[in-house]
């Protein structure tokens, strides 16, 4: 028996050189933008991670405020706490935010056993597990701290050099502001909310990096917090 191939034009033809160069041309290219922009898409992550992380803190400010959880000095001496919070002052350190304790004032400042619902901001900072009551010192009264501590202290440059706080919303241009949580509900307070704008019961806390992105975290005074 004997085959012909007489037509062979029915055959595909096969990749020629030069598409194959093509090919590996626009690989290429897409691979040159890629490594380019990828320093850049890091520092957008970085700066989504701040912000996911900053609205948890707040989660949390509320947790420990809502169930009062008992708080002690370094001595196992319990601070009379009133509530915590969160506080921002980005004129005074722009890659920082503090967690801390609300606490009890002293008897002639707000009358016995009250706080003033916001981060005092003393000269000296006073971290939780530092504070020696039965040891006595300026900020302790008859054996019990006056002056709110500093639970943790959150520094958002060890996400990235690239961050920083950039501004706060509705705040009549303060620079600072502490969002508190009081048990039981736990009651929001919002420190240097600005007045004059009709019904404003929130603030914006701007989170920034060095290409100019920007995301804002909102918490208002019925403790909603929302990132857009």
């Amino acid at each position: 028996m004997v085959f012909k191939f007489s037509n062979m034009t029915g055959l595909k033809k096969g990749i020629t050189l030069v598409e194959i160069v093509v090919v590996i041309f626009i690989i290429s290219m897409f691979m040159v933008i890629l490594i380019s922009d990828f320093p850049k898409m890091l520092r957008q992550f970085a700066l989504s991670r701040v912000v996911y992380n900053f609205a948890q803190d707040l989660r949390k400010a509320q947790d420990l405020g809502l169930s009062g959880v008992r708080l002690n000095d370094k001595t196992g001496k319990a601070i009379t706490v009133k509530g915590y919070g969160i506080y921002v002052n980005y004129s005074k350190n722009p890659t920082k935010y503090l967690l801390y304790a609300d606490v009890a004032a002293a008897a002639d400042i707000n009358g016995p056993g009250k706080s003033d619902q916001k981060y005092d901001d003393p000269v000296s900072p006073l971290y939780c597990s530092e504070v020696d009551q039965p040891g006595g010192g300026a900020n302790i009264v008859n054996g019990v701290l006056v002056v709110d501590c500093i639970v943790s202290e959150v520094d958002i440059s060890k996400e990235s050099s690239s961050l920083s706080i950039d501004s706060i919303t509705n705040t009549a241009g303060s620079s600072n502001t502490s969002i508190n949580f009081t048990p039981p509900d736990p009651i929001t307070t919002i420190d240097n909310l600005d007045t004059t704008i009709t019904n404003n019961n929130q603030v914006g806390i701007v989170f920034k990096n060095t290409d100019g992105a920007k995301r804002t975290v909102y918490v208002n005074t019925s403790g909603l917090i929302s990132i857009p």
